[in-house]
């Protein structure tokens, strides 16, 4: 399975990142909605892991973006919280069109079964 991480915090990146390849999955990582915007246009990707509070464009703009380029990528959002309660913002992704809602820190079956469905 090919995935697409987007996520600011490097070290929260690096983290999933190797549980993702622990997973077996192939794994390209962004630092920013744009840069992982390119991922799924160029690479085409089987899933999406999105940070909600980026600092360049917030992760609910990519799942918007992104139904109207590929309506069956599995997009996968993510919240620490934050300045916003992540459950709260979490509701709000998934209402737009996420497949899956985690809360970090996430763990490597959580992450499983979100990838699974």
């Amino acid at each position: 399975m090919k995935v697409c991480v987007i996520e600011d915090d490097s070290l929260v990146l690096l983290h999933l990142e190797e549980m993702l390849k622990r997973l077996g999955c192939q794994v390209l990582t962004a630092a920013t909605v744009n840069e992982g915007l390119r991922i799924v246009e160029d690479w085409s990707p089987d899933a999406v892991l999105v940070d909600i509070l980026m600092p360049d464009r917030d992760g609910l703009n990519f799942i918007m973006d992104t139904r109207h380029l590929r309506d069956s990528l599995r997009v996968i959002a993510m919240s620490g919280g934050g300045r916003l309660a992540s459950s709260s913002i979490l509701q709000m992704a998934t209402g737009l069109g996420a497949h899956a809602a985690l809360t970090k820190p996430i763990t490597e079956e959580a992450l499983r079964a979100a990838l699974e469905g």
